[in-house]
Order: structure tokens, then C-alpha cells, then sequence
């Protein structure tokens, strides 16, 4: 009776931990999640991988992928609630986690699209910068230009065919790059104009520069050949070590080269007193400099003789710039009133007599070049001066054109010489130089020109002595691009 009793006890020990196993499979079994709900929220992470992957392949940055990325691994490590009574937590998970991959592959989408539409705009901007860079060498007459030029050409048509950021970043990198490689054309140039310069000084004063002009030609030659930042980059660091090289070699010729620059200081005050200035303090200063440098023995003597001479060349220099500037308004003045006093226009209707260049004298743009010395006067800044100059030589360059074109006798309806020179000067001539509209008073034409090529040729009555021509800021001609 006691054994049997211990075999029953045994067996429900066992049935007791398998009832409750079986329970705990069948609440599980019957309240799991729904299958459709886990299938939607893997195949939402799917398209939200294949779209991450996509904006990388495009050239999207990681940065701004970074987030997004973030937020994926974060839901990706959850996990669904454990459900007992009900599966509809667990339904509920899965329908919020494929709700949110959804919702970060909406902004991946709209990532694409920004971004893009950002780098497009950011291209074109620095293929803005380089057309500005190169059109500042261009006008500096850089033939170097020529190569940049291409690439512009080559950036632009890149531009028009890109269509993803990655294209748009390349097409920034290389506009950026060509933009900076403009921009260290000038500090190259200048290196080597100042090798120049010394190595002229020297041979003025007879010393053998055969190998500063070897070197000299050689950096010539990596000039005109380069076409990236790091070659002016390197080409600046080669001339300045030059440059200091040619400084130390110079101090071994100071006796020679300190005569070859009071040459150089006398002729300046030569100059100066042609353009009608005072010279008096300026040749006492260049015999105090002969005296000194015929007594100094020295090499402290010398350097101390050089740097007097450089103070003295450079006080002179803005009273040269000055001078000619002054000169150079004179120049133009007489020959403005001396040419329209000998080409003259008879009005038979009020009894008058009108100089033919009436629009170049005080009635026109004379009192341009006026107004222009004037403010530099006040402001006593060489660049003012030079602006100055620059404003004469351009309303002197106008009024020979004009004194040619009166002797020219080509029909009105054909191009003339003065068109051409003067397109040329503005380099407005050729294949690119676009529409240019020339108006002639001498003749009462205007003549249209497309690429260089005559299109149309016009009779026109610009105006009278009194009434002057609207276009009197440009006597001769008027540009109106496009």
C-alpha cells in the first residue's frame, strides 16, 4: 500500500510541470503578434536600407545621413512586447515600427531632393567665382587665362548634364580649385616680375646674371604651364627662396646696384620736371645720396646708402604719379582744344562756328579726367592718382579714335578700323565677344556689331552743341551688352 502510494506522488510531481508548460505555449501560441504586421515593418526597414544606400551612392554627405542612421539602429534594437493575454501589443509595435521606418524614409526622399537642389545652387555659385577670377586676369592681359578659360567651359558644361550631389561636389571642388589656382597667379607673377627687376638692376650694373636668368626662365616656363594651386603654390615658394638668394647677392653688389638706382632715382626727377613739378627738394636728396655712396667703404655704408636711396625713390614716386597725372589732363586738354579749333563746323542757321570734338571738351567728358585728379588731389593716394590716369588715357584713347574716324573715309554701313581697335581694347572682339553697339559722332552712325561681325548700320542724330548726345559719358561708342 505505501509503494503505491509513492509511485502516484512521483507521477503527479511530473504531470504538474508539463500542465503548466503546455499552458504557457498555448497563451503564447494564441496571442502573438500578427505576421502581416512584422512582414510590413521588415519590408519598410528594407526600403529605408535600399533609400540610405541610394542618397550614399548619390554623394548625399554621411553628416546629414548621420541622424537618420541613428534613429534606424535605435529601432532596429527594440523589441516587440511580450504578450500573454493579447497579441494586439505586440501588432501594435510592429505597426508603430513600420509607421517610423516609413517616416525616416520620407525624409531620406526629401533629403535627396534638398540636398541636390543645395549642391546644384552651391556649383553654380563657385562657377561664378571663377568666371569673375578669370575675367580679372583676363583683363590683366594674362595669356595664362586661355587655359582656365577651357576649364570654365569644361565646368559648365559638366553643370548642365549633372543630375546627383556627388556630381555637384566634383563640379564645386574643381571650380573652387581653378578658382584659387586664379588667385595665386598673381602672387606668382609678382614673385617673378621682382626676379625680373633685380636681375635687371644687376646687369645695369654689370654683373654677370647668366644663371638668375637661367632660373629666371625656368620659372617662366612652370608660369605659363601651370594649371593647379599646388604649381603656383610651389612656383611662389621656388622664386621667394630665389628672390632672397638674388637679396644676398645683391649686398655683395650693393656698390653697383646702389649707382644703378640713383641713375634710376635722377631720371625719375627728370620726368618729374618735364611734367612741370618742383624738383628741388628731390635733387638736393639724389646729390646727398651720390655724396654718400662715393664715401661709403663699408658694407654697413652700403646698406645704409641703399636704404636712403629706396626712401628717397619711393617719396618721389607719388609725386611722379601725381605729376604725370596733372601733365597727362594737360596733354589732353590741348589737344582737345588745338584739334577742334582746326576742325571746326560753320552753323549757317544761328551764325556759329562748333569744334567737331565740342563732346570731349568741358561740354563732354573733359571734366572726367577734371573730377577724377581733383578727388585724388584731396585724398593724396597713389591709387586715386593712377584711377585718374587711368580715366585721361581712356577719354584720350576715345578722342584719337574719334580724330581717325573723321579722316576715315569708309561708308557709314561698313566696319571701320577705329570699331574694330576699340573693341579690341575692350575685348569685346572675336567669336565671344557677344553684341557691342558703336556709336560715332563724327559720322552720326551707329553700327551693330555681333561676335565681331557687322550686322546693321544706322544713320542717327545724336544731338546738338547745346543739347548734347546722350551719349556723351562715351563719345565714340557705347557698349550694351547682353
Amino acid at each position: 500500500m505505501t509503494s503505491i502510494t509513492v509511485a502516484q506522488r512521483h507521477a503527479k510531481r511530473g504531470i504538474l510541470p508539463v500542465s503548466i508548460f503546455l499552458v504557457i505555449m498555448l497563451l503564447l501560441s494564441a496571442c502573438g503578434a500578427d505576421p502581416q504586421t512584422q512582414q510590413q515593418a521588415n519590408s519598410s526597414k528594407a526600403d529605408l536600407d535600399r533609400l540610405i544606400s541610394q542618397a550614399q551612392s548619390i554623394g548625399i554627405p554621411g553628416t546629414m545621413l548621420k541622424p537618420i542612421i541613428q534613429q534606424e539602429a535605435a529601432l532596429t534594437h527594440s523589441s516587440a512586447p511580450l504578450t500573454i493575454f493579447s497579441g494586439q501589443p505586440a501588432t501594435n509595435y510592429y505597426n508603430n515600427l513600420a509607421l517610423r521606418y516609413q517616416l525616416l524614409a520620407v525624409q531620406v526622399r526629401g533629403m535627396q531632393t534638398q540636398v541636390t537642389q543645395q549642391f546644384d545652387y552651391r556649383a553654380a555659385l563657385d562657377i561664378q567665382d571663377l568666371e569673375n577670377a578669370l575675367a580679372q586676369r583676363q583683363a590683366q592681359n594674362f595669356i595664362e587665362a586661355k587655359t582656365f578659360s577651357k576649364q570654365l567651359t569644361q565646368y559648365q558644361n559638366q553643370l548642365a548634364k549633372a543630375q546627383y550631389p556627388k556630381d555637384y561636389t566634383q563640379i564645386s571642388y574643381n571650380a573652387k580649385q581653378s578658382t584659387l589656382a586664379l588667385q595665386l597667379l598673381g602672387p606668382a607673377y609678382d614673385n617673378l616680375m621682382a626676379l625680373q627687376k633685380n636681375i635687371e638692376q644687376l646687369q645695369a650694373s654689370r654683373v654677370d646674371t647668366t644663371a638668375l636668368n637661367q632660373q629666371y626662365q625656368q620659372d617662366l616656363q612652370l608660369f605659363r604651364n601651370a594649371n593647379k594651386p599646388e604649381d603656383f603654390s610651389q612656383l611662389i615658394d621656388q622664386s621667394t627662396t630665389q628672390l632672397q638668394a638674388t637679396a644676398d647677392f645683391s649686398i655683395q653688389a650693393i656698390p653697383y646696384v646702389g649707382a644703378a638706382k640713383l641713375r634710376e632715382f635722377s631720371a625719375d626727377i627728370i620726368k618729374l620736371k618735364q611734367y612741370g613739378q618742383n624738383t628741388t627738394n628731390y635733387e638736393h636728396s639724389l646729390n646727398a645720396d651720390q655724396t654718400a655712396l662715393a664715401q661709403a667703404r663699408s658694407i654697413n655704408d652700403f646698406l645704409k646708402v641703399s636704404s636712403q636711396i629706396d626712401r628717397d625713390t619711393s617719396s618721389l614716386q607719388i609725386a611722379l604719379t601725381a605729376g604725370y597725372a596733372s601733365y597727362l589732363l594737360k596733354q589732353y586738354n590741348q589737344e582737345v582744344s588745338s584739334w577742334g579749333n582746326a576742325h571746326q563746323y560753320h552753323d549757317p542757321v544761328d551764325g556759329g562756328t562748333y569744334n567737331l570734338d565740342y563732346e570731349y571738351g568741358s561740354n563732354g567728358t573733359g571734366p572726367d579726367g577734371n573730377a577724377a585728379l581733383q578727388y585724388a588731389q584731396s585724398t593724396q593716394q597713389p591709387s586715386d592718382y593712377q584711377s585718374a590716369i587711368d580715366t585721361i588715357n581712356g577719354n584720350f584713347l576715345l578722342l584719337r579714335a574719334h580724330e581717325a574716324d573723321y579722316n576715315d573715309k569708309t561708308p557709314y554701313n561698313q566696319p571701320h578700323a577705329t570699331d574694330i581697335q576699340l573693341m579690341k581694347h575692350y575685348n569685346v572682339y572675336g567669336s565671344n565677344g557677344g553684341q557691342v553697339l558703336v556709336v560715332s559722332l563724327i559720322e552720326q552712325a551707329l553700327r551693330f556689331y555681333n561676335n565681331g561681325k557687322l550686322i546693321r548700320a544706322f544713320p542717327i542724330v545724336s544731338g546738338q552743341y547745346l543739347k548734347h548726345s546722350v551719349c556723351s559719358g562715351i563719345p565714340l561708342w557705347r557698349l550694351l551688352l547682353p
